[in-house]
């Protein structure tokens, strides 16, 4: 009893952050924590970027059982870099706390740092949609930490990991924890969990956390089809054989020709020391409907084909654009390359979903509000980050040539493509922008809850 009143008091205990920290905030903290402990903490070089940048990570204290919490696993994904900030900071200040976890922890505050700068520009101040998408950058799949861990599976033989990924690699290898932490979020939806294996005496402590909060869980659609649900808002993370194959189900092309990446840090890890993975996803702003379960008069298969024709408006849009400017555009742009992976894989997966959709029977029943909000209106807002990264393409692109109208034009032209969606998206939800400091408090406690667990085993 006494152990879990401690824990209450350290999610308790969660700043009321404001903005999220810029790279060199985040560096800065390290380093001053590692000379104001250094008995219990060090902060140490573990690879580099892409661009060259020192990747660091911070271990503290020395228990028998070993955690890896990865920050910025995404670079558009910054709430578990201050669960981070908070949580290796109260480790290192707790000697109680430490005792009482059992875990020599490690952490990495930014593990894609190139792409978390290219975010910098929405950190600070008030969340809000607009500024999130022009300033919004995700790095393409076959360069992402999280997808390009070398796996083999059928025809698909993919062995090349980005340099922030083998600083993953490099630190799992040396380490071999025995939990691993991947800090993502979402950004508009409800909460929900992805575990490595089933652990049923876990699930209504996740779902609590969250309620604890007054967060919803996600109730509506799952990332993707292939996401087995094992309890409400906790989903089974899949590995590359079930992504493999239900594409290879669906598709008449060979998936390893459009699925260009590796697998994910939970597979390697499993591979590597049995690991057991979580991860908590949470969004920045969410709408009370993602948790209501009541059944519509709309048949789930058609919400499902719905979301699809949003998404193919959007890659109509940006495609003939990006044919039509061609060789105007910056080659050199990081968003560049955003679009053309998009553009290239986007029909063969799109045409794998639509098939599914079609075919599968289980979506013959009515779809839930959840559901029908997660097809319809969430599918808006995520559609709208293509755009924005179009438009830093052309900023890009304007200042390569100036002098060309027809880059202004194409700008605006998105703009108000953009600002339409967004209006769109506005009247059709009544979400609310939730605190940083919940976000955090939940991906604490989910640490917290987990690292127990796995010390009672």
């Amino acid at each position: 009893m006494r152990k879990q009143l401690r824990y209450v008091d350290v999610i308790k205990g969660v700043p009321e952050y404001q903005e999220f920290l810029t790279v060199n905030e985040l560096k800065e903290s390290s380093q001053a924590l590692a000379q104001m402990h250094p008995d219990v903490v060090e902060l140490f070089q573990v690879g580099a970027s892409t661009s060259g940048e020192p990747i660091n990570a911070l271990r503290v204290g020395n228990g028998k059982l070993k955690a890896l919490l990865i920050g910025f696993p995404h670079p558009n994904e910054p709430i578990g870099s201050l669960t981070i900030e908070y949580l290796s900071k109260r480790l290192a200040e707790d000697d109680e706390l430490r005792e009482d976890l059992g875990f020599t922890w490690y952490f990495i505050k930014a593990a894609d740092i190139d792409g978390a700068r290219l975010n910098e520009g929405w950190f600070k101040g008030k969340y809000d949609n607009i500024k999130h998408m022009l300033n919004f950058y995700r790095t393409p799949g076959y360069r992402q930490i999280e997808w390009t861990f070398p796996v083999e599976y059928k025809t698909l033989k993919w062995n090349s990991p980005s340099p922030e990924t083998k600083a993953v690699m490099n630190l799992i290898d040396e380490t071999r924890p025995d939990l691993v932490f991947t800090l993502h979020n979402s950004a508009f939806g409800g909460v929900y969990y992805y575990v490595s294996d089933p652990c049923p005496a876990l699930y209504p402590k996740l779902q609590n956390l969250a309620k604890s909060e007054r967060l919803p869980l996600h109730l509506g659609e799952p990332e993707s089809p292939y996401m087995k649900k094992l309890f409400d808002g906790v989903f089974l993370l899949p590995m590359m054989n079930g992504i493999y194959d239900f594409y290879e189900k669906h598709s008449e092309r060979d998936p390893a020709t459009f699925l260009n990446h590796g697998t994910n840090t939970m597979e390697y890890a499993k591979r590597a020391c049995n690991a057991f993975t979580i991860i908590c996803e949470m969004p920045y702003i969410y709408d009370k409907r993602i948790g209501d379960t009541k059944s519509t008069d709309m048949i789930r298969r058609e919400a499902i084909l719905k979301s699809i024709e949003i998404s193919d408006d959007v890659f109509e849009f940006v495609n003939t654009a990006y044919n039509r400017l061609g060789q105007l555009l910056d080659s050199e742009s990081p968003f560049q390359d955003v679009i053309a992976e998009y553009l290239k894989h986007y029909k063969p997966q799109r045409d794998a979903m639509k098939r599914w959709a079609e075919t599968d029977k289980t979506l013959e029943r009515p779809a839930t509000v959840s559901e029908v909000f997660s097809n319809l209106v969430i599918k808006k807002y995520y559609s709208m980050r293509l755009i924005g990264q179009f438009i830093r393409l052309l900023d890009d692109s304007e200042e390569l040539h100036p002098e060309l109208e027809e880059l202004e034009t194409e700008r605006k032209a998105f703009l108000n493509k953009l600002r339409s969606m967004n209006s769109e998206f506005e009247k059709d939800s009544e979400y609310e922008i939730i605190p940083i400091q919940k976000l955090v408090r939940v991906q604490v406690g989910t640490a917290l809850s987990v690292a127990d667990s796995l010390l009672k085993e």
